[in-house]
């Protein structure tokens, strides 16, 4: 799916924006670090414990170092991180870039299904059967093309959507836009996020100097928000992995992608 996002961000954009960044998985994942123009790539979410992370992947190797001695996996060491950092340290007066806090947040999100709320997630022992994925996020980080793309991240903001988008708002910027999915707001986010929530956020981009992409699930009021003929829709199906079961059939969604430029 990244892929396909990508593959409709223009070549002369020099401000690239995650808006909601999450697991920066478009970014991560994609080949928008090799645009031609780019001068900054800015990661922006409302989850300070996720932009305190992407702070310290920003010099990967020193991050690396600070966590190379830890076990892949360690049930203990998993409760007393959740511990440490959920309960007995307040987020808000975190310094960015702490490499401590950011190596525990980290081994615990690499630990549970992704999805879940870390704070109250269980441990999944893998039993030696599967490598990590803490072990997968460490090897990325020393990672030569990972490296490339993770030094290329200039800043990591903790603003709402309605700040980060105004900061930066330029004719050569570009914003991606993954909000909590309609209906599906409490499961995913750490703050509330309502209907007039999604309402405001596609009202501001209908009306910004820069381009965007918004990725949603199509439902009703997203055309009148943004009609399908002012703004150029595209969509894809895939398969919901968590939905997926053993011996049934792949359960299918489609993406929705909107935009207000044509490539």
């Amino acid at each position: 799916m990244s892929k396909w996002i990508c593959d409709f961000v223009p070549d002369n954009i020099e401000t690239y924006v995650e808006v909601f960044g999450g697991a920066f998985w478009v970014y991560v994942n994609g080949d928008i670090y090799q645009k031609p123009k780019l001068k900054e790539v800015i990661y922006n979410d409302f989850n300070r414990y996720m932009v305190n992370f992407f702070e310290c992947c920003r010099t990967p190797e020193e991050f690396h170092e600070f966590m190379i001695d830890l076990k892949a996996q360690d049930e203990k060491l998993f409760y007393k991180f959740q511990k440490e950092i959920f309960k007995n340290k307040d987020i808000s007066k975190i310094e960015l870039g702490d490499f401590e806090f950011g190596e525990k947040y980290a081994y615990i999100m690499t630990q549970v299904f992704s999805g879940l709320n870390a704070e109250k997630a269980k441990f999944i022992d893998l039993k030696g059967k599967y490598k990590s994925k803490f072990d997968s996020f460490r090897g990325r980080l020393v990672n030569p093309k990972f490296i490339k793309k993770l030094r290329k991240i200039t800043k990591c903001e903790n603003l709402s959507y309605e700040q980060i988008i105004k900061k930066y708002d330029s004719s050569t910027t570009y914003f991606y836009v993954d909000p909590p999915y309609w209906k599906t707001e409490n499961y995913y986010s750490l703050h509330d996020f309502d209907v007039e929530d999604h309402k405001k956020l596609c009202t501001q981009l209908a009306n910004i100097k820069g381009r965007f992409s918004l990725s949603y699930y199509e439902f009703d009021l997203l055309s009148e928000w943004l009609p399908k003929d002012k703004f150029l829709w595209e969509s894809r199906e895939f398969v919901k992995a968590a939905s997926a079961t053993k011996g049934r059939t792949q359960n299918k969604g489609t993406e929705i992608l909107v935009m207000n430029y044509k490539k």
